[in-house]
């Protein structure tokens, strides 16, 4: 912001944040971080929905429409594992359930389906801030499928990582790459954020100024994002080229 400007709108910071009191969880559209894949919209340049300078296998946010490129440093705020059920053939997102609260059976194409022949997938969310980018608040980084075991190898490392005393370290104390990865198999090619040998490199531990003026005070407003409309991932779940339950190395994904 110009010197100009900060000075114009001084009159404004005695009055910061108001305005606000109306607005909860379902009133504004939380974003989310997604994997371009080659049928993704965005991706592709005879298709409306283009942005220019988008590839297969960036990082995108569903709401900003930035594009990140094939690596983002990223502070992993909170986790979450939900079981989504979705109508077949795009019918739309039917409810979300907690893991093995419900009764699933196993059909063609290794997916998962209800006594309802609803769809059930397990999907990972991570809430995490982009680093330069914090003025965006939280971004939910979803995965599933073939993303399953990339998500339980992250919360693994972010579990083993100890501050310098020896002390387990908090969830969200460091900054981490994400880097996306060509995958293929006998089902087709796809971007992932790593491949079946895959590790995420952590970068370094926030800094007390990062903690205090971001990184907290999201911690705290937290709770208010549990109502998230996961009903944006519709036009994700089958964008890759790979068969529906199919890991990296193309076999069935477990629940």
């Amino acid at each position: 912001m110009a010197k100009e400007e900060k000075k114009a709108v001084g009159f404004l910071e005695e009055h910061a944040g108001e305005g606000f009191e109306g607005i909860g969880a379902l009133d504004f559209t939380i974003p989310f971080i997604r994997i371009l894949q080659m049928l993704t919209p965005q991706a592709q340049s005879d298709n409306d929905a283009f942005i220019k300078g988008a590839k297969p296998g960036m990082f995108f946010n569903t709401v900003t429409e930035r594009l990140y490129g094939t690596t983002i440093n990223v502070v992993p705020i909170m986790y979450k594992k939900l079981w989504l059920e979705w109508a077949p053939n795009r019918g739309g997102l039917m409810g979300r359930h907690e893991p093995e609260s419900i009764r699933v059976n196993k059909e063609k194409f290794s997916e998962w389906v209800n006594e309802k022949g609803n769809i059930i997938s397990e999907t990972h969310s991570f809430y995490v801030m982009v680093i330069d980018h914090f003025d965006e608040g939280p971004i939910i980084l979803s995965l599933t499928s073939t993303g399953i075991r990339h998500a339980k190898n992250w919360n693994t490392q972010i579990m083993m990582t100890k501050l310098p005393s020896g002390s387990k370290a908090p969830y969200y104390s460091s900054i981490w790459e994400l880097e996306t990865v060509k995958c293929l198999n006998q089902q087709g090619v796809w971007y992932q954020i790593g491949d079946k040998k895959s590790m995420i490199k952590r970068i370094r531990f926030i800094t007390e100024k990062e903690f205090n003026d971001f990184i907290f005070p999201t911690k705290e407003n937290m709770t208010s994002l549990k109502e998230v409309d996961y009903s944006q991932l519709e036009d994700t779940r089958e964008e890759r080229n790979v068969g529906p339950g199919k890991n990296a190395e193309g076999n069935d994904v477990p629940f």
